[in-house]
């Protein structure tokens, strides 16, 4: 079948690493590997360059302002814009959180006939649905996307559920987020040893890593604090990335006696994961974490709370160690169990790392998108 031509749009793309961006990302360069042709349209921000090609998706960032109550309305209506104008270069548009660039899409897509995809992020309760439904303009969104029909897409049973409650009568597939699971595998003890030296790690200590943002609902000084008391002399925190919470963490691992690092963001992890035991995810709300995935790749276990899509994901016992969210007892008794049983880690990452490969491989999550893009059902 002859290479597509899709338009991935959201807000933000590369070099920004929340989920959405790092998953749209992925799966334009996957898209782009195949021999498709992926443009990205985002939010042009103060020094970033207009035009420039990231891992062969060519990204367009248009005109507008960065913050503000005009910041939403502005970028549709340039997307909009850049869409109808560029009506002849595109197949099938896929827009990433159901906000202002789903909105250009999806009305784009219905005036051409063209099929539309809107990806819904964040988790239950407190993702973007229902932060929108919370108020008049965010219900008119909501109206106005149901009424359009574009195809959404819902990374975990649990999102799609809440989906239906706000989106009346909507088409929507549970299609869950992928990895990469050659770029994110297991590593040999040799190989590991190596990373941990590089990376200035403890040689032998039990490392708990964490990825991501740093925002509230990670609940990350929450999770220091109950590691701190709870794991042995023989254990390492190690925290990446940036956000809100980025003091509050750093205060509180300035508490564990030098055993805590905070790391700022990257977007090479994959040695990361491959260096340590073990992936936290304190959350007390969750979609499908990319990082989950990226861990799980990487034959890491999670510790993890019992929430949302990580609920759906991750077997208690068999690829991971769960909580339930607010139960301090649960997750200090975990902590000490990883640190205890040091063969448990390998053991559960080595089900993680298959789990990933049967149910979350990218090669997978793209074939299934090409049929949609190509008008498939």
């Amino acid at each position: 079948m002859r290479p597509l031509s899709v338009v991935m749009v959201g807000a933000g793309f590369w070099p920004a690493l929340g989920g959405a961006e790092r998953q749209a990302l992925e799966l334009s360069a996957a898209l782009a590997a195949r021999g498709h042709r992926v443009t990205a349209l985002a939010r042009r921000l103060p020094g970033q360059a207009a035009r420039e090609r990231v891992r062969g998706v060519e990204v367009r960032r248009l005109p507008g302002p960065a913050f503000g109550a005009a910041d939403a309305p502005v970028f549709l209506a340039a997307a909009f814009a850049w869409l109808l104008l560029h009506w002849t270069d595109w197949d099938a548009v896929h827009a990433h959180l159901a906000g202002s660039p789903a909105l250009a899409a999806a009305a784009a897509g219905r005036l051409l006939g063209r099929p539309v995809l809107v990806k819904l992020g964040g988790g239950r309760g407190i993702g973007e649905l229902a932060v929108s439904s919370r108020t008049a303009l965010g219900r008119a969104k909501l109206a106005a996307l149901s009424a359009l029909n574009p195809y959404f897409l819902a990374v975990v049973p649990d999102l799609a559920d809440e989906a239906r409650e706000h989106l009346r009568g909507a088409r929507m597939e549970v299609l869950p987020n992928g990895v990469d699971v050659e770029r994110f595998a297991p590593v040999n003890a040799a190989r590991r040893r190596e990373l941990r030296v590089r990376l200035g790690w403890e040689a032998d200590a039990t490392v708990f890593l964490y990825t991501g943002r740093f925002s509230p609902e990670k609940r990350l000084p929450w999770f220091l604090r109950l590691w701190r008391a709870a794991a042995g002399d023989n254990a390492q925190a190690v925290l990446v990335g940036d956000g809100p919470e980025r003091e509050a963490v750093a205060a509180e691992a300035a508490l564990c006696r030098g055993r805590a690092l905070v790391l700022p963001a990257r977007e090479d992890v994959a040695d990361l994961y491959a260096a340590a035991d073990v992936f936290v995810l304190p959350s007390t709300s969750e979609g499908l974490s990319n990082a989950l995935l990226e861990a799980m790749a990487s034959g890491r276990p999670a510790l993890a709370s019992r929430v949302g899509g990580t609920a759906q994901t991750v077997v208690d016992g068999r690829t991971g160690l769960m909580f339930e969210r607010d139960d301090e007892a649960g997750l200090s008794a975990a902590v000490r169990r990883f640190c205890a049983e040091p063969a448990l880690a390998a053991r559960l990452g080595e089900a993680a790392r298959s789990q990933a490969l049967e149910k979350f491989s990218l090669d997978g999550v793209v074939l299934r998108l090409e049929d949609l893009y190509r008008g498939g059902s």
